[in-house]
């Protein structure tokens, strides 16, 4: 998990206005995913389970980040999803990827502000 961090870091570093995202394993807990960020030690922003998620300020989040350094790193726990589609329809099953959900509502974000982005997604398999 540690070497999927860096391998984003690596990718959001060496390209302009990039995000490294990377979904970590995680339904209940989000353990692998914060010992991953503390030992990968390049992390912007890790999202757990177990912690309340304002999407919003996720978003604004993001943009100051670009703003301020051009690339960002975020870790996210499988177990976010339901933090995500609190207030909307939801995902028509339990099996939607919290990490493309995430990538979807961050590019659409930028989008609408009309700011340039990338997102590289790892999704490594266990």
């Amino acid at each position: 998990a540690r070497d999927s961090l860096v391998a984003a870091y690596v990718e959001a570093t060496c390209n302009a206005n990039c995000i490294g995202l990377v979904k970590l394993a995680g339904i209940d807990s989000g353990f692998l995913a914060l010992e991953s960020t503390l030992a990968a030690r390049n992390v912007d922003i890790c999202l757990l389970p177990e912690m309340a998620i304002a999407t919003e300020k996720v978003l604004d989040h993001c943009e100051a980040l670009m703003a301020s350094k051009g690339y960002a790193v975020i870790a996210v726990a499988d177990g976010c999803k339901t933090c995500f589609c609190k207030g909307t329809a939801g995902p028509k099953d339990n099996t939607e990827d919290v990490g493309l959900l995430l990538r979807d509502l961050i590019l659409a974000r930028f989008k609408e502000k009309k700011k340039p982005l990338t997102i590289k997604y790892i999704d490594p398999t266990y």
